[in-house]
């Protein structure tokens, strides 16, 4: 039966060639029990090895394969296998960590090579340690990526336009939304343009505020984060000591649509303010047809109506009323409770 598996016979020579290598008398059971673990430890060392390799090796001459591989880590192999295979060499004579240590050797030589591009189509003819620096370079510039990702909110740089907008909205700078903004553009390493207290340069308006908000959860943060931005938002609006009409109604309705990215997330009620637009007869009837072409009139309570939209603040939702009333046409909003997780 084993001759038709050599490879089993041979396996199991390595293993029992090292339990008995000893005379017999000089060793307990227990002991050769050890060196039966440990030298078959060692072989499942090798074929790990192999299988690490296997996989990598077919893909070496892809460039992206190459790049993915850290290079510093390669190299730290030959720093951490060099002295362990001396010493287990040298001093202790335990050949078990010295095979070890050369195994662990060969795979850093294996990753080095590969991590360099050495085997890359593109890079023949290249020095080997030209592409040592190339890596190295490359290894340098993402070094910090990681650690970026982990200490900075995904959608940072947008969370950094919104305070700034947030700070513009009623026309004045106070140098203490500058020092909060500033605070944390530097702890997110976010450059952003030097800010000066006063008149801002850009006039912010809230509806291109709204739609920057909208713009950061569609990227999907972490709901956790994204209500952390409501104290962020709160905090920036408070800064100056100050909270202004147009600064309470912005974070009144930013607030709500965090509350509703974080509710269809997690599923449950919020309340709503729905702003209808409820004609006087056939004249207004058109003149709202021609202002917004794309709603459609609908029975409600009764009577004929446009529905406008669903905004999650009171204060914003009577502004949009307001801006229907200016200019005749009656308007009015109700509360409502919504469930996001049960619509389409």
């Amino acid at each position: 039966m084993l001759h038709k598996k050599p490879y089993i016979t041979v396996l199991i020579f390595i293993l029992t060639s090292f339990i008995f290598a000893s005379d017999g008398s000089d060793m307990t059971w227990f002991e050769k029990l050890l060196t039966f673990l440990v030298s078959g430890a060692l072989v499942f060392s090798l074929i790990k090895g192999y299988l690490t390799v296997n996989k990598i090796w077919k893909r070496r001459k892809n460039e992206e394969v190459a790049n993915s591989i850290s290079i510093v880590a390669a190299m730290l192999g030959f720093v951490v296998g060099f002295p362990f295979l001396l010493n287990a060499m040298i001093i202790t004579q335990d050949y078990f960590n010295a095979a070890k240590s050369v195994i662990a050797l060969f795979l850093a030589t294996v990753f080095t090579l590969i991590g360099t591009g050495y085997f890359v189509d593109k890079n023949r003819g290249v020095g080997f340690f030209t592409l040592l620096g190339q890596a190295l370079k490359l290894e340098g510039k993402e070094s910090g990526d990681l650690l970026a990702d982990m200490v900075r909110p995904k959608g940072a740089r947008k969370i950094i336009d919104i305070l700034k907008k947030l700070a513009a909205i009623d026309d004045d700078i106070a140098q203490e939304e500058i020092d909060l903004i500033n605070e944390f553009s530097e702890k997110w390493g976010i450059d952003i343009p030097e800010l000066k207290p006063g008149r801002p340069e850009e006039v912010t308006n809230l509806v291109e505020l709204k739609a920057l908000v909208q713009s950061y959860l569609d990227e999907g943060p972490d709901t956790d984060v994204a209500e952390g931005l409501v104290d962020l938002i709160n905090l920036m609006a408070e800064a100056d000591d100050e909270v202004t009409d147009e600064e309470a109604m912005a974070v009144a309705e930013f607030t709500g649509m965090i509350s509703h990215y974080v509710s269809a997330e997690r599923g449950g009620e919020i309340e709503m303010w729905e702003v209808n637009i409820v004609p006087q007869g056939d004249e207004q009837i058109n003149a709202v047809r021609e202002i917004l072409p794309d709603l459609e009139v609908v029975d409600d309570r009764g009577g004929k109506v446009f529905k406008i939209g669903k905004y999650f603040s009171e204060d914003y939702a009577e502004a949009v009323c307001e801006k229907y009333i200016s200019i005749g046409l009656y308007s009015n909003s109700t509360k409502l409770k919504v469930d996001f997780s049960k619509e389409s």
